[in-house]
């Protein structure tokens, strides 16, 4: 066996010869981590670690409180491509850093298979009704959908309640003319299921997911439309509606700047069949540069008069092809008729190395 290394351009290259049987692997190491490459078999893997600081006020008052965590993530993908054009592929990521948000997780393992037909995808990930919805743009800790809630107040919805990622089969179809499609099955989506008290659980069963998204150029923009919905049965011992959920978005796209908005109709999904409906607004713009980006976005759920309000503001930095910084500030205020305003606010700031 012969092995010859090469290093250049973060490369390495292995060349393999071995009694007549020829075989040449690549590995290739940049900013997006570690991938092999070795005929019509793809792997490529990355990871990150970082910690995070917060000086944050909540909506209670009170005087301003420190708080702070350290996360940790890596995902890993494999495909493979058979002469014929399919692609089979599996994809997990664990990330340490989300237990604390509700209803607000990345962890996902499933597998996929893609040809000029579309793409199905089998396993724990998200589905049509959040890849497919057009809406506030979140980078970086997500502003109003971020990390803030780690500390106070709770995130926007963004998209149609959802889920999430629930153990599903879906399937997307390719871009047609500028339209793409996708539906989802889950045959449960659980929440909080250990709680002793089956009220303080979400048990949904038999969730479907569907999707669409219109995309076309329009003079010197590239304009988006979305819809979405969402349906389920909520296990009877949670005491808990049923979900029906939907939403409507819209995206405009000019080099670096991506305006986007959406409206969320939660209606009671998963809360109780008593509560008041719930509704949200969100929109935000977009800016990308090669080494930074920055976010500002805006959403307020309203529920029976009772009015969410979250301000967010953030930026991603790349220090180095493998250090980062990010921050967000996300200012909050809660309405309620008949009551006084309460106002909170979250900083948050981020260190992380990429590998």
């Amino acid at each position: 066996m012969l092995i010859s290394l090469k290093l250049g351009a973060a490369t390495l290259t292995v060349l393999l010869a071995q009694a007549g049987l020829k075989a040449a692997a690549e590995i290739k190491y940049d900013e997006r981590g570690l991938a092999y490459e070795n005929g019509a078999v793809t792997v490529r893997a990355r990871a990150a670690v970082a910690v995070q600081g917060a000086w944050y006020e909540p909506l209670q008052g009170g005087l301003p409180r420190n708080g702070g965590e350290a996360d940790g993530s890596a995902v890993i993908i494999a495909e493979w491509e058979t002469d014929s054009g399919l692609l089979f592929g599996v994809r997990g990521e664990i990330d340490s850093g989300n237990k604390d948000i509700e209803n607000f997780e990345r962890d996902e393992l499933y597998a996929y298979v893609a040809a000029d037909w579309g793409r199905v995808e089998v396993g724990e990930n998200d589905g049509p009704a959040d890849k497919l919805s057009f809406h506030a743009p979140t980078l970086g800790l997500g502003q109003v959908r971020g990390d803030f809630g780690r500390y106070t107040g709770s995130v926007a919805l963004l998209s149609p309640y959802d889920s999430r990622d629930a153990l599903k089969v879906s399937y997307f179809s390719p871009p047609v003319s500028g339209f793409s499609a996708g539906i989802s099955y889950s045959p449960e989506f659980a929440s909080n299921e250990d709680a002793a008290n089956p009220r303080s659980r979400v048990i949904q069963n038999d969730v479907y997911e569907i999707g669409a998204q219109y995309v076309r150029p329009v003079g010197n923009w590239v304009a988006g439309l979305s819809g979405a919905y969402v349906k389920g049965t909520s296990d009877p011992v949670t005491n808990r509606a049923d979900i029906a959920s939907w939403s409507v978005g819209t995206e405009l796209r000019r080099g670096k700047m991506t305006l986007g908005a959406a409206y969320v109709d939660r209606g009671r999904s998963a809360l109780r069949p008593a509560a008041e409906t719930e509704g949200e607004w969100n929109a935000g713009l977009g800016w990308e540069e090669d080494r930074w980006q920055a976010a500002l976005s805006y959403a307020v759920t309203d529920q029976g008069g009772d009015k969410d309000h979250r301000f967010g503001f953030g930026v991603d930095f790349d220090i180095s092809q493998h250090v980062y910084l990010r921050g967000d500030a996300v200012r909050l205020a809660f309405e309620s008729p008949g009551t006084d305003k309460q106002d909170g606010w979250v900083a948050v700031t981020e260190l992380g190395l990429r590998f």
